[in-house]
C-alpha cells in the first residue's frame, strides 16, 4: 500500500498520452499532488514542455500543441475547463479527473465541446497528497472560511465532510481496496463519515468490484480529539522537527528560499527522515565528509589524463547535485539548531515529555516555565494546555493559577482562554480512551511497568495513542464496544487479524504518528501486515492550535468557560492558618503543608503525584495492598483452627500437585511425515517347510523402478529336514560343495559353454551356477542339468535330489526405498523381459514325486529406522513400545498352510512411521498394519469362491509369498511430557491463595455470626434485668 507509487503511476499514465509535445494544465488542488509524485525531469521525458494552471487566463494560444488536463472535479475546476473548451487554446484536450465524475458533469462537458477538441475523458483516482509511502493528506487545513466542524465539536461542516469522503474513496480506489469499516464510538463525526463512505462504496459498486482477498482490508476512522496531546508536543525527529519549527507544505520548506524536502527525490532525507535530532548530527557529519572526499576527487589536481577528464564530465552533474543536497541539509539542520537554542526547546521539551507520559510533571516546574522571561509565550501556552489536559480532573485550581500566570507573563487573553477551549473540545469527558493511564489501577500498573524500561532518549519518551490502538488491533484486543464495526459490514470480523489497515484521522494527523506507522511497517515485513495513515491534513502545534481557535469561533460562547466538574472532582478548599496550609476535599488532595515567606511549599503526604519527587515515590499510588496496624487486628481461636486446617489442606494439595508435576506422561500426536529420500530396513525370518533352498528366490522391487533380484547379501538360507531340523553343516542356498575342487582339476585355461544362454562379461560359464544364471538372463527355464557338462561334473542332479524333500528358512535384513514396493519370496530365479517380471517355475512345478507348496511360518517380520541401530535409541524405542503396549509386530507368529503347489499368499502392509520422543532424546520406529489375502492359482484368472460369487483377477499370478508395502505420509509421535515448573508454581500459588481466601471468608462469617449472637444474648440479659 504505497500511495506515492499509486499516484506516481497515475501521473505517468496521464502524461504518456498522447506521445507528442504537450501542455499540462492543473488546478490549485492537483498542483501539489503532481509535484509530490513527479519531477520536472520526469515530465520533460514525456514531452511535457509547459506546465500551467487552468485558471490562468493569460496563457498564449498554441493550436499545434496538445493539452493534458489533470483536475479535481470541483465546481471551480469544472467551470474553468468549460471556459477553456468554449475558447480552446490548444489543438486537442485529454481530460483526466482526480475523482468520480457525475453524469451531469459529463453531459456539461459534452455540451461545451462544440469544436470537438476533447479526445479523452478519464478518472484517475489521485485526489490526495502522497506525502510518504505510508502517509497521505487531503490538504484540508481548517480555517474560519474553510471550517472542519459544524456548530458543535461533534458535527461536520457539510463541505468538509464531502471533501473527506471524496479523498478516502480516491485512496481506496487507487489501492483497489474494498474495506470493512470501524470507527471511534464516542465520535459522532467518525460515525457519520463511516456511513457516508459505506454509502458511496455501495453507490459505486462497479468501481469497487475488486478481487476478493482472504482477509478483508480494514478502514479505521479515528478522531483527533481522542489524542490532543501528540500535535502539541515539540518534535525531535528530522521530518517532524522541520514541520514543527519551519513548516513543510507539500514537500516544500520556506528557508529564505523554497527548498524541496521529499523522500522520493532526496536520498539523504529518505535515509534519515525518521532519525532523532541527536543521530541526525552524526549522519550529517558523515554526509559532509563523504562530499569532501568526492570534492578532492573532482579537484583539478586529480585530473591527469583523458580518462580522468571523461570521468569528471560524467560524474560532474551528480557531484553538483550532491553538493546542492549537502548545502541544503546543512542549512536546514543549522536553522533547527538555532531555533532550539533561541527558544530553549530542550528545557521546554523535557517538561512536555513529562506531561505527556506516565512520569508526570511538577506543578512548580510548569509554574517556573511560565514565569520565565526567556521562554517564548507560544511555548508557555502549549505547556499549560498540556498540564490542563493531564490534570483536568484533579488540579483545577492549579490550572486556573497557571492561566492567570500566563496573562501576567505576556500571553494575550485571546490565547490564554484557549486552555479552557481545549478542555471543552478534547478534555477527559470528550475522550473515550485513557490517554494518560491515570484512571484505573490496571492502567497505573501498566504505566509503571513501562516507566521501568530504559528510555533511549528523554525527548522521545512519548508514544502517540495511535501506537496503543494499533497494538490492540494486531493482538485482537481492540474492543468492539469502543471501536465498533459499521452495521452490515460482516460478522466475527473482530476475530480476524487484518493484513491491510487504512487509518484516517479526522482533524489531521502528525509526522510523529507517521513515524510510528513507518517503523511498524518495517517491523511487520515478515507478517505481511501493512498500515497506511491519512488525515484531513498534517499538523504541527501551531496549525493544530489554529484549528481549535477557528473551530471555537463557530461554537457557543460557553466553550471559553471552565468545563463543569462533577461533585466527586470538585476543587479542594485551601485554608491558610498562619504559616500552615490545610487542604480539605478533592481526590487525594488532602494534606497539611507549611509555607515559607518566599511561597515555596514543603508538602506532606496526601498531595498527588504531580508534587512528589522521583519515580519510587509515585509508585505508592498503585499499592493494591492496604496495610492495617497491629492494634486493630483481632485474633481468635476459630481463626487459629482455620489456619491449621488451611495449612494441612495446602500441604496435602501441594504434595499431590508435586507428584503430578514429577509424573511423566505420554502425549500422542499425528503430523505429516516430511522425511523423504531415505531407506528402510526390513528384518525377516520365514520358514518354508516344503520348498528347498535352491528353489527359493528373494526379490525386491518398488515403484521407482529399482529391482533387487535373488538377494543374497545379509540374507541367510538355512536348509531344513522334513522334521524341521537344521541340516548339519549346510547353510546357504547355493549348491557349491566341492566346486572349487572341480575348478582346480580343469586348469586355469578352461572356458565352459553357456549352451545358448546369455554369456557373462568373460564369455565363459565355468560352473553349473553360471549356466543356470545365463539361462535365467536369457529367459529360459533351467530344467535338465544332466545335459550340462558343468552340472554333471559337479554332481548337481544328485545334490538336487538330496534336497528335493527339504525345507528352507530365510532370515536376515534387506534395505528398501521409502516408496511403494514389493518383497517377493518365490520359486525359481526371476528375470525381466521388456517391462514384465517372470519366474522360472519349471523346477518348482516339475513332477519329480516330491510335492512342493508355499506353506510358511513368519517368525519375524518388521520395519526398522536407521536410528534403531543405535543401541541407546533402540532401548528407548523398546521401552516406549512396552509402555504403549506395542510389544509385537502384526506378522510375528503368522502361520499359513496349503497343500497345493500353485498357491499364492499376498500380504498388504501399510507402514506408518512412529517416533518416540523422550524428555532427553528421541527414537524413530516403524509400525505397520497388514491385510492377508490368499489365492488358489489352479482356478485360473476367474472362478467362484466359497459363497458362490464369481471373481475375476487382473493377472494370472505366481506361487509364493508376496509382501506389498506402502509408506503412509502420516507420522505418529509419542512424546514424553511433564508439567513445566511454571505450571507447578502457578498451581501452588493458586492452591495457597484459594485455600486462604476461602478460609478468610469462612472466618469472617463465623466471626460476624459470633458477634451477633453475643450481642443478642447481651440484649436479652439486659431486658430480663429491667
Amino acid at each position: 500500500m504505497d500511495v506515492v507509487k499509486a499516484v506516481e503511476t497515475y501521473i505517468t499514465k496521464l502524461v504518456s498520452t498522447p506521445s507528442a509535445m504537450k501542455v499540462l494544465l492543473l488546478d490549485t488542488h492537483t498542483t501539489p499532488i503532481v509535484s509530490l509524485a513527479s519531477t520536472q525531469s520526469t515530465l520533460l521525458s514525456h514531452q511535457v514542455y509547459l506546465t500551467d494552471r487552468i485558471d490562468n487566463r493569460s496563457r498564449n494560444s498554441m493550436p499545434h500543441m496538445k493539452c493534458v488536463c489533470f483536475l479535481q472535479p470541483s465546481e471551480d475546476s469544472i467551470e474553468a475547463v468549460c471556459a477553456e473548451l468554449r475558447e480552446p487554446k490548444y489543438g486537442e484536450y485529454y481530460l483526466y479527473f482526480s475523482n468520480v465524475l457525475s453524469k451531469s458533469v459529463i453531459e456539461r462537458l459534452a455540451e461545451v465541446d462544440e469544436l470537438e477538441v476533447v479526445r479523452e475523458v478519464q478518472e484517475y483516482f489521485a485526489d490526495y497528497a502522497p506525502l510518504l509511502p505510508c502517509l497521505f493528506s487531503l490538504n484540508h487545513t481548517p480555517t474560519v472560511s474553510r471550517p472542519l466542524y459544524g456548530s458543535t465539536p461533534n458535527t461536520w461542516d457539510s463541505s468538509a465532510l464531502e471533501r473527506s469522503v471524496q479523498g478516502i474513496v480516491a485512496v481506496l480506489l487507487s489501492l483497489k481496496k474494498k474495506p470493512t469499516i470501524r470507527y471511534e464510538r464516542m465520535s459522532g463525526m467518525a460515525k457519520k463519515l463511516a456511513h457516508e463512505i459505506q454509502h458511496r462504496i455501495q453507490a459505486e459498486s462497479t468501481l469497487f468490484d475488486f478481487r476478493l482477498t482472504q482477509v478483508t482490508p480494514l478502514l479505521l476512522i479515528l478522531d483527533r480529539r481522542n489524542d490532543p496531546v501528540t500535535p502539541l508536543l515539540s518534535q525531535w525527529t528530522y521530518q517532524a522537527m522541520v514541520h514543527e519549527l519551519l513548516g513543510i507544505q507539500n514537500g516544500r520548506v520556506n528557508l529564505t528560499t523554497e527548498i524541496t524536502l521529499t523522500t522520493s527525490t532526496d536520498p539523504f532525507f529518505q535515509a534519515h527522515y525518521l532519525a532523532t535530532f541527536g543521530d541526525l548530527g552524526t549522519s550529517l557529519k558523515n554526509y559532509v565528509q563523504s562530499y569532501q572526499s568526492r570534492s578532492l576527487a573532482q579537484a583539478p589536481s586529480a585530473i591527469n589524463s583523458i580518462s580522468d577528464m571523461k570521468r569528471f564530465v560524467e560524474e560532474y552533474p551528480e557531484f553538483r547535485k550532491l553538493g546542492g543536497n549537502v548545502s541544503k541539509h546543512v542549512a536546514l539542520v543549522g536553522e533547527l539548531s538555532r531555533l532550539v537554542e533561541r527558544d530553549h526547546l530542550l528545557d521546554v521539551g523535557e517538561i512536555e515529555q513529562g506531561l505527556a507520559t506516565s512520569s508526570g510533571c511538577d506543578f512548580k516546574t510548569v509554574q517556573a516555565l511560565v514565569a520565565s522571561n526567556t521562554v517564548p509565550a507560544w511555548n508557555k501556552l502549549r505547556a499549560v494546555i498540556l498540564y490542563a489536559l493531564r490534570y483536568q480532573k484533579t488540579q483545577t485550581s492549579n490550572i486556573a493559577t497557571l492561566i492567570n500566570l500566563l496573562l501576567s507573563n505576556g500571553v494575550p487573553r485571546e490565547e490564554a482562554r484557549l486552555v479552557y477551549v481545549f478542555l471543552n473540545i478534547a478534555g477527559s469527558d470528550q475522550r473515550q480512551d485513557d490517554l494518560f493511564s491515570t484512571e484505573s489501577l490496571l492502567a497505573k500498573g501498566r504505566s509503571a511497568l513501562k516507566g521501568l524500561k530504559d528510555v533511549e532518549n528523554v525527548y522521545t519518551q512519548h508514544n502517540p495513542h495511535l501506537s496503543q490502538t494499533l497494538e490492540n488491533l494486531f493482538k485482537g484486543r481492540l474492543k468492539e464496544t469502543s471501536y465498533p464495526f459499521l452495521d452490515g459490514t460482516g460478522t466475527n470480523l473482530g476475530l480476524q487479524r487484518p493484513q491491510d489497515i487504512i487509518i484516517f484521522m479526522i482533524g489531521g494527523t502528525t509526522y510523529e504518528e507517521a513515524r510510528t506507522v513507518a517503523l511498524l511497517n518495517q517491523e511487520s515485513t515478515s507478517t505481511g501486515t501493512r498500515v497506511l495513515l491519512g488525515g484531513t491534513c498534517v499538523h504541527n502545534s501551531s496549525s493544530y492550535v489554529e484549528l481549535v481557535r477557528a473551530a471555537a469561533a463557530g461554537f457557543p460562547a460557553s466553550v471559553y468557560e471552565p468545563p463543569p466538574e462533577s461533585a466527586s472532582n470538585a476543587p479542594s478548599l485551601n485554608l491558610n492558618l498562619g504559616g500552615v496550609n490545610v487542604s480539605l476535599g478533592g481526590p487525594g488532595g488532602s494534606g497539611v503543608y507549611r509555607t515559607s515567606s518566599d511561597s515555596v511549599g514543603v508538602q506532606a503526604d496526601g498531595i498527588r503525584d504531580g508534587m512528589a519527587k522521583g519515580f519510587l515515590a509515585g509508585l505508592k499510588g498503585i499499592d493494591a495492598f492496604g496495610k492495617t496496624t497491629e492494634d486493630v487486628k483481632v485474633k481468635t481461636r476459630t481463626g487459629a483452627l482455620l489456619t491449621l486446617i488451611s495449612a494441612c489442606i495446602i500441604l496435602a494439595f501441594t504434595t499431590m500437585e508435586f507428584f503430578d508435576y514429577r509424573r511423566v506422561g505420554v502425549d500422542t500426536s499425528i503430523v505429516v511425515d516430511r522425511s523423504r529420500g531415505e531407506k528402510l530396513s526390513v528384518r525377516l525370518n520365514v520358514t518354508f517347510p516344503h520348498v528347498p533352498c535352491y528353489l527359493l528366490s528373494l526379490d525386491v522391487m518398488d515403484i521407482s523402478g529399482e529391482q533387487q533380484r535373488d538377494i543374497s547379501h545379509n540374507i541367510m538360507k538355512k536348509r531344513l529336514t522334513q522334521a524341521g531340523v537344521d541340516v548339519p553343516g549346510q547353510r546357504g542356498g547355493e549348491l557349491r560343495n566341492e566346486i572349487d575342487k572341480v575348478a582346480e582339476k580343469r586348469g586355469s585355461g578352461y572356458c565352459g559353454s553357456c549352451y545358448g544362454g546369455t554369456e557373462p562379461e568373460g564369455g565363459c560359464c565355468n560352473t553349473c551356477e553360471d549356466v543356470r544364471q545365463a539361462y535365467t538372463n536369457k529367459g529360459w527355464s533351467f530344467t535338465n542339468p544332466d545335459d550340462i557338462e558343468q552340472c554333471v561334473l559337479e554332481g548337481w542332479s544328485e545334490k538336487l535330489k538330496d534336497q528335493a524333500e527339504e525345507g528352507c528358512n530365510v532370515s536376515g535384513r534387506i534395505r528398501v526405498n521409502k516408496v511403494i514396493g514389493n518383497i517377493n519370496i518365490s520359486p525359481g530365479r526371476s528375470y525381466q523381459t521388456g517391462s514384465r517380471h517372470f519366474y522360472d517355475l519349471v523346477p518348482y512345478l516339475k513332477d519329480d514325486g516330491n510335492p512342493h507348496d508355499f506353506s510358511h511360518i513368519v517368525h519375524e517380520f518388521y520395519f526398522m529406522a536407521d536410528d534403531e541401530y543405535n543401541p541407546t535409541k533402540s532401548k528407548i524405542g523398546k521401552d516406549m513400545k512396552r509402555r504403549m503396549g506395542i510389544t509385537e509386530n502384526p506378522l510375528d507368529g503368522v502361520e499359513a498352510k496349503t497343500t497345493k503347489a500353485q498357491y499364492m499368499f499376498q500380504y498388504f502392509l501399510k507402514v506408518v512411521s512412529t517416533q518416540f520422543i523422550t524428555l532427553d532424546g528421541k527414537s524413530a520406529s516403524r509400525f505397520f498394519y497388514v491385510t492377508h489375502f490368499e489365492r488358489d492359482l489352479t482356478k485360473g484368472p476367474g472362478g467362484e469362491n466359497d459363497q458362490g460369487v464369481y471373481t475375476q483377477h487382473g493377472d494370472v499370478g505366481a506361487p509364493g509369498a508376496f509382501f506389498r508395502f506402502e509408506i503412509s505420509p502420516i507420522l505418529v509421535v509419542h512424546s514424553e511430557t511433564r508439567q513445566s515448573f511454571a505450571h507447578f508454581l502457578t498451581s501452588t500459588c493458586a492452591i495457597v491463595g484459594g485455600v486462604l481466601t476461602v478460609a478468610a471468608l469462612l472466618d469472617s462469617v463465623l466471626f460476624a455470626t459470633g458477634r451477633k449472637l453475643k450481642k443478642g444474648v447481651g440484649a436479652n440479659g439486659n431486658s430480663k434485668l429491667m
